[in-house]
């Protein structure tokens, strides 16, 4: 994920402060695709500064002991255009699915079944109220968001289905206890596949 992408697209959209940004990804729903830490944030903030695709807009004095003053940032002309490379270069980026359990799952045969089940069933769980999340957002905002929000929305709903759909093979795997069932290796000095 390009964070540089992420704020100069909020940025275009109007004035914010950092925290403004946080909060917008959040009230967007966007934490759920886009993983934000704090401290990225800040950070690419201030690299945005430094090379001057973003500058202050207004600073504001914020009462209170020891609290550091608000500071608004706006894109610049040289923000605008870095935005339009930097979205364009997203879109061209090759796509590679992963999921947490991708890494894990070769090595599934030398764990236990009852350890893992409660496991995946969480993944479900929370794959299926993302699903419920994104219908509800779509039916309640649907008809006056941007084309492009909402055609990320729909990606990432199919993309949930889908993930549903394997989850819930993978849970009747590891209940009858053929996840765990030791496949036909070939000599491992000969073939190392997974």
């Amino acid at each position: 994920m390009s964070m540089k992408l992420l704020i100069l697209g909020l940025l275009m959209e109007c004035n914010r402060h950092p925290y403004e940004i946080r909060q917008t990804i959040k009230a967007r729903n966007w934490h759920h695709t886009f993983k934000v830490q704090d401290g990225s944030l800040y950070y690419a903030v201030d690299q945005l500064r430094v090379d001057g695709l973003i500058e202050v807009a207004e600073i504001i004095s914020v009462s209170g002991d020891n609290r550091p003053d608000k500071t608004i940032y706006r894109i610049t002309d040289t923000g605008k255009v870095e935005l339009q490379e930097l979205m364009y270069q997203q879109m061209g980026n090759g796509f590679h699915p992963h999921h947490p359990l991708f890494l894990a799952l070769p090595f599934a045969r030398h764990g236990e079944n009852e350890l893992m089940e409660p496991i995946i069933e969480k993944q479900l769980e929370a794959c299926e109220e993302r699903i419920k999340h994104l219908q509800f957002v779509l039916e309640l905002k649907g008809d006056w968001l941007p084309r492009g929000s909402t055609h990320m929305i729909q990606g990432i709903l199919r993309f949930s289905e889908t993930e549903r759909l394997w989850l819930q093979d993978l849970l009747k795997d590891v209940k009858s206890g053929e996840l765990t069932l030791p496949g036909t290796m070939p000599d491992q000095s000969s073939h190392d596949k997974s």
